[in-house]
This record gives C-alpha cells, sequence and structure tokens, in this order.
C-alpha cells in the first residue's frame, strides 16, 4: 500500500497574506444552529493558513449575524437576501476565494483536526484533488458506520463522498457546479465529483476526514428531489462527453434511477418504511480491516460535550493531540 507523508505544518501567519493556502468554502441556510461548531473545528485545525469563505444563502435566522460576530479577520462572509440553492452559494463561494486550494467544509458537517494538513500533504505531492472516507452519524452524533468509496460501475467513475472534497480553486471553478432552481437545488455536485473522478489524479485518503450527520434533513419528498435532480445532471453529464459515451450505460443508468425513484413516490403511501430503509444505504468500501481509530472516536465525543457558543467566547482547546503520520492511499 502507497502512502505519503504529511508536511509540517504552516509557520505563515494567514492573517498577513492575501494568498493562503486554503479557502475554506462554507455555502449555509438557516444554519444558526451550526455555525459555533463549524468555526470552533476550523479553529481546531493544525494547518492554519486558510481563509473561511462564509455564503448566506438568504437565510432567514441569525447566520449572518452569528459570522459577523466571530472576531477572526481570516472569515469572508457573502450574504444576499433570497435563497438561491447550493450550486448557487457554492458558485458564489468560488468567486470570492483567494486561496491555492478549495477545501469543502459545509455547515452542519465535522472535520477532524488533521484534515487540512492531510490535504496540504496531497497537494504537495501534485496530486490534482483529495477525498477521504467520512464517518456516518446520526442526530446525536452517535457513529453509525463509515462512508468509503464507491467502485467504478458501468458509466460512471469511482465516487467519492462531495462533503471530502479539495482541490485546486481554478480546476473547481473551470469545472463549476450546476445550478437549479428546486427546493434546495440538489444534485448540483455531481458535475464536480464525475469529472474530477474521471479525468484526474486524485488522492484517495484510507482515512476519515470527515463526520457526515445523516439524519439531519432525512425526509422522503428530499430524496425524491434528490434524485432527480441527479438523472438529470447525469444526462447532462454523459451528453456533454464527461461520462463514458456508451450508450447502453447511460439507458442502465436512466432505468434504475427511474425505478428507484418510483419507489420512493409509492412509499408516500406509508413515510415511515422509508426511514427504515435508510440504514441499508450503500457506504461505499473501506479498506480490509478499517477501523475507525479512538482518537477520531474521542474527537466526535469531544464536540458532541462542547458548547461552541460559549467556547468561541472563552477559547478552550480541544485536549486531543492529533500527531503527524502518514496518509494511506486507497488501493
Amino acid at each position: 500500500m502507497n502512502s505519503i507523508k504529511i508536511a509540517a505544518s504552516t509557520t505563515k501567519d494567514p492573517r498577513n497574506t492575501q494568498t493562503p493556502t486554503f479557502s475554506v468554502m462554507t455555502p449555509v441556510y438557516n444554519g444558526e444552529a451550526f455555525i459555533h461548531r463549524c468555526y470552533g473545528v476550523l479553529r481546531e485545525q493544525t494547518f492554519t493558513d486558510w481563509e473561511w469563505v462564509v455564503v448566506d444563502d438568504g437565510s432567514t435566522d441569525r447566520t449572518a449575524e452569528i459570522v459577523r460576530s466571530i472576531d477572526d479577520d481570516r472569515i469572508r462572509l457573502i450574504s444576499y437576501p433570497e435563497n438561491q440553492g447550493r450550486g448557487y452559494a457554492r458558485t458564489e463561494a468560488l468567486k470570492a476565494c483567494r486561496g491555492d486550494w478549495v477545501v469543502l467544509w459545509d455547515a452542519d458537517d465535522i472535520y477532524f483536526p488533521d484534515r487540512l494538513e492531510r490535504i496540504e500533504a496531497a497537494r504537495e505531492q501534485d496530486y490534482d484533488y483529495y477525498c477521504s472516507y467520512a464517518v456516518v452519524v446520526d442526530n446525536t452524533l452517535r457513529i453509525k458506520g463509515v462512508r468509503g468509496f464507491l467502485p467504478a460501475s458501468g458509466i460512471l467513475p469511482r465516487f467519492f463522498v462531495h462533503s471530502t472534497l479539495a482541490c485546486p480553486v481554478e480546476l473547481a471553478r473551470e469545472i463549476g457546479y450546476d445550478i437549479f432552481r428546486e427546493q434546495g437545488g440538489p444534485g448540483e455536485d455531481f458535475r464536480i465529483v464525475m469529472t474530477l473522478g474521471g479525468h484526474y489524479n486524485g488522492y484517495y485518503d484510507n482515512d476519515a476526514s470527515a463526520v457526515y450527520q445523516e439524519d439531519r434533513e432525512v425526509n422522503l419528498q428530499k430524496s425524491i428531489d434528490t434524485n432527480k435532480a441527479q438523472k438529470r445532471a447525469l444526462r447532462m453529464l454523459y451528453h456533454e462527453g464527461i461520462l463514458p459515451q456508451r450508450p447502453w450505460g447511460l439507458f442502465a443508468l436512466m432505468v434504475r434511477r427511474s425505478i428507484k425513484i418510483t419507489i420512493l413516490h409509492l412509499m408516500r403511501i406509508a413515510p415511515g418504511l422509508y426511514l427504515r430503509t435508510v440504514k441499508l444505504r450503500a457506504y461505499g468500501d473501506t479498506a480490509p480491516g478499517f477501523q475507525l481509530s479512538q482518537q477520531r472516536r474521542e474527537f466526535i465525543d469531544w464536540v458532541h460535550r462542547t458548547d461552541f457558543s460559549e467556547s468561541i467566547k472563552q477559547p478552550q482547546a480541544c485536549p486531543l493531540v492529533f500527531p503527524t503520520m502518514p496518509l494511506r492511499k486507497a488501493n
């Protein structure tokens, strides 16, 4: 198994530079319940040369107010009055990024303190992008499993969880996000995941750098909307030549998506049935023998116990130490 060595953390003061290494990108809509935690975890990063680009996507709560209240000049807030959807918000964030690489950092997810350091190791060795496993938790941060990487199948390339992605800002701008106007704008991320997975050289990290809170917005209608948007996005990508030109491959893909959407519609008769199927979702492949480290488990527990709104007023660092270690590359 290949590995790459993590470089030492930067000593450059990011507050004195206009070109940070990383632009940490956070689009958010009505995320006041998560903003303090999101920033608190970002502040724990062992690699400190970053800016935080927050796009308030027409929130009607205190999201923008909370961001403005945080005293850190590495923070840049973009705010507009009407909700435009995730694709639009991510596009606006990319326009504002000043760093070399953009790092996806969704407001309701959690990221381990060594995430930026691991990304920096991949960046220094000229990979085109970085992605990793993601721990899946419920609303109480109880661990449900670990999402790995779905293998290539049919005309689809190897698949990774979008929220674990980091890549050069210019590459992300070149590929772009789709802007769909439906509720929430789901499916906007398929373009960048499919393009990178099929055409670029990525570092697939055989460890978890992210924690995905799966149950927060689980509902039947969202699943229907997301699958419809993904079906449309995949058709677009095929006709643009981003996916391999194999007509029967596209046909099979569209049939599977249509069947899934039909089943979801039938579940309207008994909506509770859908919630029971969530635990049957495929989490992808992890390396043989992979186990989430005790250190990472303890960090999730520390996040669960910490009141980040208070810790921002009186900073209290995480008591856990994340030592430098080799990255484990996926086969």
